[in-house]
């Protein structure tokens, strides 16, 4: 998810590089004090063009594809094929990231991105998740915890309390129930890419109701 070559055209000034949330193939769709998620959907040859960051991010990998990237300097240089599902936690620091992504492949290259909004973490409790070990934690620092569940069909996954505020990524998508205390249980047909915020102290229990295997990505802030 990175690369370089010659650099040609680049802007001479700082204030010229358009915030990620305004470069090309990257598109908002939610945003708050405490996150937000664009969809970077790219087609074959897409070119996000330069573009900064300026906050840590996690990215969800949901349709692979041979991609290049360039920071600001550097030779566009061709990044690893990622696999579907693949995860990265990419932390920015104190100062702004300048690069552009290109999809060298024959195929559209999904990421969702999920770009944490607070400048430090506030010490929210995140969830432990023992008691349910279909889900496989994969990242955990000081900024937030994330897991991958997968339920093939049938299979039912054991209730959790959500610790921190977060958000669900579908991976894989099919016929997922919600089972919550004190409310009707909600099935939803979940579809690659999509994504929904998880408010803290929630608490459900998730059933595949559905023939195909559902893969989900869920993460919470500290």
């Amino acid at each position: 998810m990175t690369g370089s070559g010659p650099v040609m055209g680049v802007q001479s000034k700082a204030d010229d590089f358009v915030p990620v949330e305004q470069a090309s193939f990257h598109q908002l769709i939610f945003a708050d004090e405490d996150i937000a998620v664009l969809n970077n959907l790219y087609p074959p040859s897409g070119d996000s063009g330069f573009h900064a960051h300026y906050r840590d991010l996690f990215a969800v990998i949901i349709q692979p594809s041979e991609s290049s990237g360039q920071p600001l300097g550097k030779p566009l240089t061709k990044g690893p094929v990622n696999k579907k599902g693949d995860v990265a936690f990419s932390p920015v620091g104190e100062q702004r990231r300048i690069h552009r992504i290109v999809n060298g492949g024959k195929g559209i290259f999904q990421i969702i991105v999920v770009e944490l909004r607070r400048a430090a973490p506030v010490g929210d409790e995140v969830s432990s998740r023992e008691g349910a070990p279909q889900y496989v934690r994969i990242v955990d620092n000081p900024r937030m915890r994330a897991w991958r569940l997968i339920l093939e069909p049938g299979r039912t996954a054991p209730a959790i309390s959500q610790g921190g505020k977060g958000v669900r990524v579908v991976v894989r998508g099919g016929l997922l129930k919600t089972i919550t205390p004190g409310i009707a249980d909600q099935t939803l047909m979940l579809q690659p890419g999509e994504f929904s915020v998880q408010p803290a102290g929630s608490t459900r229990a998730l059933s595949n109701v559905g023939p195909e295997t559902i893969e989900l990505v869920e993460m919470e802030l500290k």
